[in-house]
């Protein structure tokens, strides 16, 4: 009985430090889950998009630079989605909530400008354009808005609502199209993207351009 409670004692002595140990250790842990970021073109964006009332948690699929005819770049473009994938046929008919974010690079840059060159890059035919749910000129109109440096937009697909744009975290339309949404996201990772590497880094299966933290 002696040996025991001189254990015990020596047990409960050791406690308090154990204790704080372990809190401080769970601690750090949890500070390096919510810092956990990516640095690209000097800027940190997050692994993860914790849930809201609007969304579910989504995770960072992958990151590219957009540049222009190869030497100026323009925006960061990230996909953050709630079921991510390493394909382009699993993204695309992913039907989870996915956001294309567009992180503005230039000093000024025109809204419009960007959403008409991703237009011209989708090179549709009338009738293609019409099935997408929306006149592509009003499309365009959402996009109009004056962008700067460090200025972001958004092209969402909601489940069961269609494509969200939000400019400048205003919102600027909703279309009922997954079309839509899925049109724009081809002009990154489909059969003809901007360019093999940056299609790879969105997919995840490339990362020349970006140093994870």
């Amino acid at each position: 009985m002696k040996i025991f409670s001189a254990a015990f004692s020596r047990l409960c002595n050791f406690q308090p430090r154990i204790a704080a140990a372990a809190c401080f250790s769970v601690l750090i842990l949890m500070l390096s889950v919510q810092t956990q970021a990516r640095t690209i073109a000097d800027t940190e964006f997050p692994d993860v998009l914790e849930a809201t009332g609007e969304f579910p948690q989504m995770t960072l699929n992958g990151a590219s630079v957009r540049k222009y005819y190869y030497v100026v770049d323009m925006y960061v473009g990230l996909l953050y989605m709630q079921n991510p994938g390493r394909s382009e046929q699993a993204v695309i008919n992913d039907e989870g909530y996915k956001r294309m974010v567009f992180h503005t690079l230039l000093p000024r840059a025109s809204g419009r400008r960007v959403a008409k060159a991703l237009y011209d890059a989708l090179n549709l035919s009338n009738e293609e354009a019409e099935a997408l749910g929306a006149p592509i000129d009003e499309v365009i109109e959402m996009f109009d808005v004056s962008m700067k440096s460090g200025d972001e937009t958004h092209v969402e697909y909601v489940p069961g609502v269609g494509t969200r744009i939000i400019v400048k975290n205003e919102v600027r339309g909703v279309i009922a199209s997954k079309r839509l949404f899925d049109a724009f996201l081809g002009i990154w990772i489909g059969a003809k993207p901007f360019s093999e590497t940056f299609k790879a880094e969105i997919l995840g299966t490339e990362n020349a351009l970006i140093a994870h933290e």
